[in-house]
């Protein structure tokens, strides 16, 4: 079964900047991250996991139909799931776009609620995830946090989001773009 999710494709210039940023967080910290790769790097409005194959039809019809209009999206802050002191996952807010990037979610929940994809139990937090903390711990991250939120990121218009299967690999995973949905 394909693993899916809905979400966000970042543009070149987020991507060309996450390299170099990554690598002066990484001196920052001895603790081990799985950070984020920049040709797979977005931002998720829904994850739905293993997906019958059979499904995706109706998936894609259900997303067609979510009406959304163009918006503005910029990167700016930072933080960490649970929380600071003893992060699991280091994050990239939004400056700009959260709002319409949560409504966004929230249409393609509704869309998929009614084909019976069962709808997230968290509330929608948009935000871009930089890194994975391997073995949690407590200490000091706001230097790490700090460099990010310091960081300046350019604004750029979605005008679509994109439905992809992700294969994961011992090198990582593949993103593989199964269908676009365009802002009406």
């Amino acid at each position: 079964m394909p693993r899916l999710f809905i979400g966000i494709e970042l543009p070149d210039a987020y991507r060309q900047a996450l390299s170099p940023l990554i690598k002066s967080l990484s001196k920052l910290t001895d603790t081990s991250v799985n950070w984020s790769k920049p040709d797979t790097w977005h931002l998720t409005l829904k994850f739905l996991g293993e997906t019958d194959e059979a499904r995706i039809p109706a998936i894609k019809t259900a997303l067609a139909a979510v009406d959304f209009t163009a918006f503005t999206l910029r990167a700016g802050g930072a933080g960490a799931f649970p929380e600071a002191r003893r992060p699991k996952v280091l994050w990239l807010g939004l400056a700009e776009g959260g709002e319409q990037s949560a409504a966004l979610a929230g249409a393609i929940e509704d869309g998929l609620a009614a084909i019976g994809i069962p709808r997230e139990k968290k509330p929608f937090r948009p935000h871009l995830t930089l890194g994975r903390v391997r073995k949690p711990a407590p200490g000091d991250w706001s230097p790490v946090l700090d460099t990010v939120a310091a960081h300046p990121w350019p604004s750029f218009t979605v005008t679509h989001f994109t439905l992809w299967q992700s294969t994961l690999t011992p090198k990582g995973a593949i993103h593989t773009a199964l269908a676009e949905f365009p802002a009406q």
